[in-house]
């Protein structure tokens, strides 16, 4: 049996993205998002959006 490539899982957060998308919701400003980035960035995702 052939050895299989072990890749690692990336994994790219929405939340802050999806939140701008939301038909009832508000638009996040950066000020209000800054308070979270560092404890997202913790987590080691891949990448994080946050554009509206």
């Amino acid at each position: 049996m052939a050895e299989i490539e072990k890749k690692p899982i990336k994994i790219t957060e929405t939340i802050l993205r999806d939140a701008h998308q939301s038909l009832i919701a508000t638009r996040m400003t950066t000020e209000q998002m800054l308070p979270i980035v560092d404890k997202m960035d913790q987590v080691g995702y891949h990448s994080v959006e946050c554009w509206g």
